[in-house]
């Protein structure tokens, strides 16, 4: 007689099922790590954007514009930015914090802006 056991094949089907939650338990860690990783990456940009272009554009700098809600990557975020003067370094401090919607996580840059006379 040729064949199979019942006992080999529930034991082969035990082992593929152990290889197959694995397999699946993987990809759904990769899936949340690379969204994570990617809304890190958003924030992150989007504060960069925002930072460089109050640096660098002094319409954007002195429009009073301190918060806004603003879709980045199809992803929604709130950002805050807050503008200090230092008269003792003759400079402006430009902070800028990201928040995202989603997650509630948020990302915080800041730089330093020498006050031109």
């Amino acid at each position: 007689m040729k064949g199979f056991t019942l006992v080999e094949v529930l034991v082969s089907l035990f082992i593929l099922s152990l290889v197959a939650v694995t397999g699946i338990t993987s990809l759904s860690y990769s899936t949340k790590a690379i969204s994570s990783l990617s809304d890190d990456f958003y924030r992150g940009t989007l504060a960069e954007n925002i930072i460089l272009r109050s640096y660098f554009d002094e319409n954007y700098l002195t429009n009073n514009l301190l918060t806004q809600r603003e879709e980045f990557m199809g992803y929604p975020y709130i950002w805050n930015r807050k503008i200090t003067i230092d008269p003792k370094q003759n400079s402006l401090n430009i902070e800028v914090e990201v928040i995202s919607e989603e997650t509630e996580k948020s990302t915080k840059l800041e730089i330093y802006k020498a006050i031109n006379e």
